[in-house]
């Protein structure tokens, strides 16, 4: 009679992994009293851009530096143009801002540019001008002349880029994302600027967040622009379901034309 070998699937006991795995050292000089913290001041500027939205965002009213803000919604609801509206008014306040533009090519943006005439002092890195180098490097490259704000349309967008360019897997695409905002966040560019983001995200069939639990946690704030069913009004409005300096599951409505953005008042849901 022949001996046959069992193999045992699944993960190893735990006596066979203790006798494997040696712990790290780990270095804890980095904890400290909150009283001790040393904190940048312009990281806690708050950037204006004198829209009603400013007072839905942050209690302060604006976009806090080194912040990190991502919105979903149904398709064709208006988040690009919001984001992009906010980004102008920004910039007409001063702070040095980007748009990466990883759907929309410049034909489409001209466009919008007609419509929306005050998109037009936005810088923008068209993703289309630079397919033939590696989109990790674009990305890394550009921020690092440092800005204050930066509108990523999409997040999905540049991570597919970055698993194609890198043959990397979705979960190492969504690591490099959340550390290379991390890092601006900290000022860590040519600049020195505590940059805040804007990221767009695609959204599930079912309209929810389509994207892993670690990019949800990178983000201060989770907004969503939803419209309401035509039996309720059919009203387009913009909520917060998450947000470390502002509200929370309030509405504000809003009204696009062809030329404008209209904003109300803020109301809870």
């Amino acid at each position: 009679m022949n001996n046959i070998k069992v193999v045992k699937r699944g993960r190893p006991s735990k006596s066979i992994q203790n006798a494997t795995y040696t712990p790290s050292l780990i270095d804890f000089s980095k904890v400290t009293k909150l009283d001790n913290l040393d904190i940048d001041p312009k990281m806690m500027a708050t950037m204006k851009t004198g829209l009603a939205i400013d007072n839905l965002v942050s209690h302060e009213g604006g976009i806090p530096a080194a912040t990190n803000i991502m919105m979903i919604g149904d398709p064709g609801v208006g988040k690009t143009t919001v984001l992009l509206d906010m980004l102008s008014a920004a910039q007409n306040k001063g702070s040095k801002c980007l748009f990466i533009s990883g759907e929309m090519g410049k034909k489409q943006m001209f466009k919008y540019t007609q419509r929306f005439p005050q998109f037009g002092n936005i810088e923008t890195l068209f993703m289309q001008d630079f397919l033939e180098y590696n989109t990790k490097d674009v990305i890394e490259q550009v921020l690092d002349r440092g800005y204050d704000l930066v509108l990523i349309d999409s997040a999905a967008e540049i991570i597919d880029g970055v698993r194609d360019d890198n043959n990397w897997d979705r979960k190492m695409a969504e690591s490099w994302l959340v550390d290379i905002c991390v890092k601006n966040n900290k000022g860590e560019n040519k600049s020195n600027a505590f940059t805040s983001f804007l990221l767009i995200q695609q959204v599930t069939k079912a309209g929810v967040f389509a994207g892993s639990n670690k990019l949800k946690h990178l983000v201060d704030a989770m907004g969503e622009m939803r419209r309401e069913p035509e039996s309720q009004g059919g009203g387009t409005f913009i909520n917060f379901t998450k947000n470390r300096n502002g509200l929370v599951d309030n509405r504000m409505y809003f009204q696009l034309s062809n030329s404008s953005i209209r904003y109300g008042a803020i109301v809870e849901a």
